[in-house]
């Protein structure tokens, strides 16, 4: 029987494991599908999965939305819809690992939302944090740095959808933390999930699934399951588990993504190409992930302070 803190850990590695994996997939999918079919039919699965899986099947009754929180929900489904269209774009013009270095600026611009919009306490650390992640991304792209300021070429594009990935990623999480003050996860979930599977279905092309190889389709397969497992198992870690603790472990899927870039290079160098890193770059990603870490873990590290100025704000 496992303690909770063992579970915990191991439900958060996990959901990083799978998070760090997904981009690895996708990119095995952009010749053949277009981003919005693929995140399309994600979108389908998952919304399929939360409306009849029993343990999602019936939430804890809750009061009526106000117009506001309409409002909320309306921009939350667009935010995080148009974050997995855009991330999964960005996978066609970035590396795996590329992509999961720049998400990282989500959580960044989720602390910066919740203190400007929000009004919650901004820690030292977190500040500290935020300018060691920022300089670990000016590390990490140092040689494409004079391609992204001038704007010119793929790279930049890519770099412009991950930037953008991640600010409408931060949307949704404000837009978020102020439903669940009045409403649950699930019911959320099970409102965002359909609305943008359905939003994007117009645009999609799902008779491109008809051209995909063994392997491709194995790929789309575990891209539309990774939402499932993920999700479950971060919502376990997070009932089980210190929510900053949990945080502070999804740190680690730029981790796994690396480490699944180059195993996949050495096994199938023709199928998994590899971006090498120089010794600026991964000292870069190190600053990347330290940062992400920081403002993950501020809260807990400073724990008398956040009790005395949340309560009855958040949980």
């Amino acid at each position: 029987m496992l303690t909770p803190n063992t579970a915990g850990l191991c439900l958060a590695l996990l959901t990083a494991l799978f998070w760090g994996a997904l981009p690895l997939a996708v990119k095995q999918l952009l010749p053949v599908m277009d981003a919005v079919t693929i995140v399309c039919l994600r979108f389908c699965v998952v919304a399929v999965w939360i409306w009849i899986c029993p343990e999602h099947a019936a939430p804890r009754p809750c009061g009526r939305l106000s117009r506001r929180d309409v409002v909320l929900l309306v921009l939350a489904t667009v935010g995080l819809g148009a974050n997995f269209v855009l991330f999964n774009t960005s996978v066609g013009y970035l590396s795996a690992s590329a992509c999961q270095i720049l998400a990282q600026a989500g959580p960044m611009l989720l602390l910066l939302g919740g203190v400007f919009l929000l009004h919650e306490p901004f820690l030292p650390i977190q500040g500290f944090s935020a300018a060691t992640l920022v300089a670990g991304l000016l590390l990490f792209f140092n040689t494409r740095l004079l391609e992204l300021f001038t704007g010119s070429g793929d790279f930049a594009f890519g770099m412009l959808l991950g930037l953008s990935a991640a600010f409408v990623w931060a949307s949704y999480g404000v837009a978020q933390k102020v439903l669940l003050r009045v409403t649950t996860p699930t019911r959320i979930l099970r409102v965002i999930y359909p609305c943008c599977a359905l939003g994007l279905l117009p645009a999609s092309s799902p008779s491109e699934v008809l051209d995909l190889n063994f392997f491709q389709g194995c790929c789309l397969a575990f891209a539309s399951i990774n939402t499932i497992v993920a999700y479950g198992a971060f919502t376990k870690a997070m009932n089980i588990w210190h929510s900053a603790k949990v945080s502070a472990v999804l740190t680690t899927t730029t981790l796994f993504t690396l480490a699944l870039e180059y195993l996949g290079h050495a096994i199938f160098p023709e199928v998994f190409p590899l971006e090498s890193l120089s010794l600026i770059s991964a000292f870069g990603a190190a600053a990347v992930i330290l940062g992400a870490l920081g403002i993950a873990m501020g809260p807990m590290l400073h724990a008398p302070h956040i009790s005395f100025h949340r309560t009855g704000k958040q949980k």
